[in-house]
């Protein structure tokens, strides 16, 4: 059997070479040109994500109306609990009404504004929430002497101002009882100009009850509320009106004369943004709107209840699910929403994953080749070990000192076996060949333990034998002529002699 020092010389290179790790530069031209566009495609789509979402503006616009009116009133304390809520900023812009309001959208100057509701079209809008009704009051002096709609004609009465929905509202009630601007002397002039202008006789005024400047003016006590005529008659062709009495004792505690309720129809008070606005808005806007401080300030503010159960008016998608939770079309359209929202999003995650796992599967490339080479460089180790025992075992004849090289050997292997547990190093030919070898080394030591053992014994068997023979009795044969004399007999002569 050749010996285990020849195969080891043979498979071993007479210069060790410094082990290298691979580097990206080693990998296939393919799997680096794939790393690199799933990098560039996860860049691009998180850049375009970012660029594309909707989220908060961090600086919100809302268009009220008048200074001193309740629209700008109701911005103000809405724009309070919004920096409550979001910890962002709401500027509220007053402006001269509705059709005003509406155009800061439509150019985009502004993200929501406090519309009339009927007085505009909502096309290209979405509306968040109604919030209020608003009553039309047909404010007339108690010195005119005016008890009926019909009485204003050739009148002065106070229209609104100009790109207002209060101006549209008076021109539609005139016109539901025959009157046109031509038939009486229209001031379009905020309605407070009645207590600057004696000459003016009438205002009509839309407007929610809670407004400031509308119940400081009643409450002078110079003024009272005729009815409108036709209001039923108005509510049911008209979707946005609905028939409403004013009770006696609303404003002036009971100073307003009013013979009985004074009926009238109402409009509805709208919050209203672009159709584009980010859905993310929606939500914290509408627990801001319908808060409780909110409903201390406006007590005629509709609640939840109430506006599930409208259908006049066409909701934002979010502020639908907000008012219908268990309206699953909502839910669905918000989901989907969210996906088309976060497509980009879900792209880019795709590739940071693959990323992810490109680069792990690298790591751990390295981890494993890395601990091929540590387990290499033991294996290294302990065949230059059995190469010291195997030519030591060749010189030495001592049995305690070949027991003590059999030991070690054992131990070399039993540490091969529980600490080169590296699979491709443990499938590799030189690991076999030492393990084989290591083996045949075992049994070579014990071999010439057994045949030292074996010719000892044998020594001591020769060395009894011959001292045995020395020590045994010789026999005397006969004299005969011609013997020659043997050393005993001349001690027997001698012994015989002396006796």
């Amino acid at each position: 059997m050749p010996s285990f020092e020849g195969k080891h010389k043979r498979q071993k290179p007479e210069k060790k070479v410094a082990k290298k790790t691979p580097s990206s530069s080693d990998q296939p031209w393919p799997r680096i040109w794939m790393a690199w566009a799933m990098a560039s495609v996860f860049a691009i789509s998180i850049v375009f994500w970012y660029a594309t979402k909707k989220n908060i503006p961090d600086h919100v616009v809302l268009m009220t109306g008048q200074d001193g009116g309740l629209y700008h009133e109701l911005g103000n304390v809405l724009s309070t609990i919004w920096k409550t809520h979001t910890g962002q900023t709401m500027e509220v812009r007053s402006s001269s009404g509705t059709i005003a309001n509406l155009s800061a959208l439509q150019e985009k100057e502004a993200n929501l504004a406090i519309l009339q509701g009927g007085t505009v079209s909502l096309e290209g809008m979405s509306i968040i929430a109604p919030l209020y009704p608003e009553l039309v009051h047909i404010i007339v002096r108690k010195t005119s002497g005016i008890t009926t709609v019909r009485e204003l004609e050739g009148r002065q009465v106070i229209i609104g101002a100009p790109h207002s929905g209060m101006q549209k509202s008076a021109l539609e009630i005139m016109r539901y009882h025959g009157m046109g601007k031509e038939h009486f002397q229209a001031h379009e002039s905020y309605f407070m100009t009645l207590e600057t202008n004696a000459a003016i006789d009438a205002a009509i005024v839309t407007a929610g009850i809670m407004h400031p400047d509308l119940r400081s003016l009643l409450n002078t006590g110079e003024y009272e509320l005729i009815p409108v005529d036709y209001a039923e008659a108005i509510a049911m062709q008209n979707p946005f009106f609905i028939k409403m009495n004013i009770p006696k004792a609303l404003y002036g505690h009971g100073t307003v004369s009013t013979k009985t309720d004074c009926m009238t129809v109402a409009t509805t008070c709208l919050l209203v943004a672009r159709a584009d606005a980010a859905p993310e808005m929606i939500t914290p806007l509408l627990n801001c709107v319908f808060e409780k401080n909110l409903w201390i300030t406006l007590p005629s503010m509709l609640n939840k209840e109430d506006v599930q159960n409208w259908n006049q008016v066409r909701l934002h998608p979010r502020a639908g699910q907000f008012f219908n939770p268990s309206d699953r079309i909502g839910h669905m359209a918000n989901i989907m929403e969210s996906l088309a929202a976060f497509k980009e999003l879900a792209v880019a995650l795709i590739a940071g994953l693959y990323l992810l796992w490109d680069r792990w599967k690298r790591v751990k490339e390295k981890d494993i080749e890395r601990r091929m080479m540590i387990e290499k460089d033991k294996l290294d180790i302990l065949l230059t070990q059995t190469l010291t025992i195997e030519r030591s075992q060749i010189r030495s004849s001592h049995v305690p000192e070949l027991r003590a090289m059999l030991d070690k050997v054992t131990r070399i292997k039993l540490k091969a076996l529980e600490e080169l547990t590296h699979e491709a190093l443990r499938g590799d030919r030189i690991f076999l060949i030492f393990i084989t070898q290591c083996a045949n080394l075992i049994n070579k030591i014990q071999a010439k333990i057994t045949q030292l053992n074996i010719e000892e014994a044998g020594l001591d068997i020769n060395e009894k034998h011959q001292s045995s023979v020395r020590r045994r009795p010789i026999k005397r044969s006969p004299k005969k002529q011609g013997k020659v004399q043997t050393p005993g007999d001349n001690e027997d002569k001698l012994q015989g002699g002396k006796a």
